[in-house]
């Protein structure tokens, strides 16, 4: 019985060492590259012109294993566009770097094999659709209207001011803002081309599109504006007297021959921070009004801003003066009326009122004038008058009295000296044929004579 067990342990023995010696050994790694390819490709996300496609490849075996560091090649309707490797998880990334235009195209993905060890060949396809590019433009501050030319069309500004434009290829384009429509704008608003938001100040230009950051253009607009003048006491000056007018608005100062209707730009243009325009309203203020050659406003005082149609109520400093005029030493009243020099150098009368012997100027601007008594005899220099607030001016005049006084008192002071220390000069004046006869002898040779 031992015997027969021993006998069959031998015999399995011996079947076990000739099935392991004549048995070629077969590696892991040759049976699963025998076995079939599978290569697949993921759905492409939306792409638009510009864009560049990444196609992701999955090379695997027959039951799912991942095949590591084999080549994947891309065609493009039959054009071969780019090549990658699978990683360690049987996955190519390869992203083709070219410029697509808008249309469909049929991706074919490519698996070789290796035809030394028996791997099969693998494809598969896809296809990409390019859409195209779509930009925007943006009009600061919002206009609807505008009109932009792009590759031989026309696009124009909605309601919001922006204009949607589209491109089927990517590259350099010339953008140009066409001239507005004046016609299509209200009468009392003005527009006119400021610049682009990328510190391009020609309204035709180059531009890229797609593009990746935002495309603004900038614009001017003005809006024309009238003014009321009053003075201090709240009546109302003819416009007609303004003579000039300045006003200062951001950097910018603006000159008028005359008041009324004038036109203003009511915004400007700023660059910020991400090449964003913004539009800033502009504040403006009288920095001068002229009347008859003197300003008649304080700097910066009065300061506006602009609205359509706006009127503009503008206090101009002009004050009312009583002149009167009167003897300079005693004081009563002299002369019919004054000459009046203006700041500009023109001169007017005014006649005094026979009553009460002046007569009251008003509406005179700010300023330096002079002023003398006209209409009497004597001596009226001008009068220098600063005129600065409502107040009364006395001029005063010589009269052929005060200067008849003043001329005469000295004379007459003089003479008595003069007799009081030569006494014969008073017996001269007394008996003048006397000494009439005196000079005679003398000139005759007579010198007896006796005083």
């Amino acid at each position: 019985m031992k015997n027969s067990v021993k006998r069959l342990l031998f015999i399995f023995s011996t079947i076990l060492l000739v099935l392991f010696t004549f048995t070629t050994p077969v590696y892991a790694s040759e049976a699963f590259l025998r076995r079939p390819a599978n290569l697949t490709l993921e759905p492409l996300p939306p792409l638009t012109v510009g864009d560049h496609p990444t196609i992701i490849a999955h090379l695997t075996a027959e039951f799912g294993q991942p095949i590591r560091n084999q080549p994947i090649i891309i065609f493009i309707d039959g054009q071969r566009k780019g090549e990658g490797r699978t990683d360690s998880r049987g996955i190519a990334s390869i992203t083709l770097k070219f410029k697509f235009e808008a249309g469909t195209y049929r991706v074919l993905a490519v698996y070789p094999g290796i035809v030394s060890i028996g791997v099969n060949r693998a494809t598969a396809e896809l296809g990409m659709v390019i859409e195209p590019a779509r930009s925007a433009i943006y009009t600061v501050p919002p206009v609807p209207g505008v009109l932009f030319k792009l590759n031989g069309q026309t696009y124009e500004t909605d309601e919001s001011g922006v204009a949607n434009v589209k491109v089927n290829t990517s590259g350099v384009y010339t953008l140009e803002v066409l001239p507005l429509n004046e016609n299509a704008l209200p009468s009392n608003i003005r527009m006119e081309f400021a610049r682009w938001n990328d510190n391009v100040f020609t309204q035709k230009r180059q531009v890229y599109f797609p593009r990746a950051r935002r495309l603004e253009v900038g614009f001017t607009v003005s809006y024309q504006v009238d003014q009321e003048f009053f003075d201090t006491t709240g009546a109302p000056v003819d416009s007609s007297r303004i003579d000039s007018m300045t006003l200062r608005g951001v950097g910018n100062t603006f000159t008028f021959d005359k008041a009324g209707p004038i036109w203003l730009p009511a915004n400007r243009l700023t660059r910020r921070i991400g090449e964003r325009l913004e539009s800033e309203e502009i504040l403006y203020y009288f920095r001068e009004i002229t009347v008859d050659g003197a300003n008649v406003v304080n700097k910066s005082e009065q300061r506006f801003r602009i609205r359509p149609d706006d009127v503009w109520p503008v206090q101009v400093l002009l004050y009312s003066a009583r002149f009167s005029g009167s003897d300079a030493m005693f004081r009563f009243p002299i002369g019919k009326g004054i000459e009046l020099t203006y700041p500009d150098g023109h001169k007017e009368e005014f006649l005094f009122d026979p009553e009460n012997a002046d007569v009251v100027v008003s509406g005179l601007a700010r300023g330096s004038y002079s002023a003398r008594i006209v209409g009497a005899g004597g001596s009226a220099p001008p009068t220098p008058v600063h005129l600065s607030r409502d107040q009364d001016v006395d001029l005063l005049m010589l009269s052929l009295l005060d200067i008849a006084l003043i001329i005469g008192i000295p004379l007459v002071i003089a003479l008595l000296f003069f007799f009081i220390g030569r006494p014969y000069w008073m017996r001269v004046i007394r008996h003048p044929s006397k000494y009439r006869e005196l000079v005679y002898q003398n000139r005759s040779g007579d010198l007896s004579v006796k005083r």
